[in-house]
């Protein structure tokens, strides 16, 4: 294993707040690390995909575009993570780059976005978060906006909870 990705699994010893953050400003101060962070970010290696997905989303978060050179292969992989953390730490990132991104890799995402928002067997966080890319896709491509609507208002009789709440007063915005 290489040092670098060994130094990364210890700053990334737990899931607590404050150790994203550390490694958030560490990642900021050393934009070099992000190779590192993304690598352990696709591994499929939990818990360190998980935590280094949430430390390059926090970093992106904080520096927008930060990250930007990891959209295309965000994309590419969003149907490939075995753990749902990566998933639904880039969707949370994605949400701001649905207005720059190119039309083929929108496509692709689309596509994803469409399929984990539809899906019940998808975890809340991650239908929540592609419901918002959709959204933002849905500003940027109008006519987009009706199928999404449509095929959520099919769903949202059988979603129950906070999620199934936020869902009804989501379509209510979506349908003004």
């Amino acid at each position: 294993m290489k040092p670098v990705t060994n130094a990364l699994k210890e700053l990334l010893f737990d899931s607590a707040r404050s150790t994203a953050d550390l490694a958030v400003d560490v990642l900021l101060d050393k934009p070099e690390l992000l190779v590192g962070f993304s690598e352990l970010a696709f591994s499929n290696e939990y818990p360190f995909d998980m935590r280094s997905s949430n430390v390059i989303e926090k970093a992106d978060e904080i520096c927008p575009g930060f990250a930007g050179k990891l959209v295309p292969e965000i994309i590419n992989h969003l149907r490939d993570f075995k753990n749902d953390g990566p998933r639904r730490q880039f969707l949370r990132m994605l949400i701001r780059y649905t207005d720059s991104m190119d039309e083929d890799l929108t496509g692709l995402l689309y596509d994803a976005c469409y399929a984990f928002a539809c899906d019940p067997g998808q975890p809340i966080g991650i239908r929540h978060n592609a419901i918002r890319v959709l959204n933002g896709l849905c500003r940027r491509y109008p006519e987009l906006k009706s199928e999404i609507v449509n095929a959520l208002e099919m769903r949202v009789s059988e979603e129950l909870g906070p999620f199934g709440t936020w869902l009804r007063s989501f379509l209510l915005t979506m349908n003004r």
